[in-house]
């Protein structure tokens, strides 16, 4: 493994995994990886094959998709640099619940179940951290669920934008730019919904300048109007039909 710079050393210590480790602690951790390169479109790991690792993203994005019983592609998650996938089944065992797939070129660190074994007793900080990623995931598992069986396509959508921004936004002049390749076709997948349903919502949205989208690419102009869309406080059709 090649040396890491102590600037992204200063980085991982802010990272979900490695919070609160010294570096010369995330160092000798790291001396367990095991370096990856991905290009886009290919696979970190499939879902339901056995969880024998966990990975860290350095550099470049992936999407985390699960497959439904009903043969439908759901878009769990967007994991950007330094954020951590495959854990929770990389500790628990078994399967991995979905897939893990590059949109950009990627780089990153992947710790087998094995090392991870003997490294938690060594750094107890970090037995912690993994244990709040894992109550982490669940609680946003739960709230994915709880979208899909109570709210409309267009709360929905609200919310995955909001999440998206949170995540990977980026200021630009008056706009927050989502920092991703992201086509309206995965965030159909990702709200549970059809192209169509997307379309047309993101189109309102657009007309009534909460939103700029075009392909691949989308700026939250309106986060507040957004966010209140989010909590069923205003739809859209209530602005677009309100007196000027």
């Amino acid at each position: 493994m090649n040396k890491l710079s102590p600037q992204f050393l200063a980085e991982l210590t802010q990272s979900d995994l490695f919070k609160d480790l010294s570096t010369a602690e995330i160092e000798a951790i790291l001396a367990y990886a095991r370096p990856l390169t991905l290009e886009p479109d290919a696979y970190f790991f499939q879902q339901a094959a056995p969880a024998k690792a966990l990975y860290i993203l350095l550099e470049g994005q992936l999407k985390v998709t699960q497959l439904t019983p009903e043969g439908q592609q759901v878009v769990m998650r967007m994991v950007n640099s330094l954020e951590i996938f495959g854990c929770v089944a990389a500790l628990s065992g078994g399967e991995y619940p979905a897939s893990a797939q590059a949109t950009k070129i990627c780089r990153a660190y992947c710790l087998r179940q094995k090392d991870i074994q003997q490294l938690l007793p060594q750094y107890p900080q970090m037995a912690m951290n993994a244990f709040q990623i894992m109550v982490q995931r669940t609680h946003e598992l739960q709230d994915r669920y709880r979208e899909l069986a109570t709210e409309c396509v267009e709360r929905r959508l609200a919310h995955a934008v909001l999440r998206l921004m949170a995540q990977s936004g980026r200021e630009e002049s008056d706009q927050i730019v989502l920092d991703m390749p992201l086509s309206r076709q995965d965030l159909a997948e990702m709200i549970g919904s059809t192209l169509y349903s997307v379309s047309r919502i993101l189109s309102q949205w657009e007309s009534m300048g909460l939103v700029l989208a075009g392909r691949e690419k989308l700026s939250v102009v309106d986060p507040e109007t957004l966010t209140q869309i989010a909590e069923a406080q205003i739809f859209s059709a209530d602005l677009k039909n309100a007196p000027i």
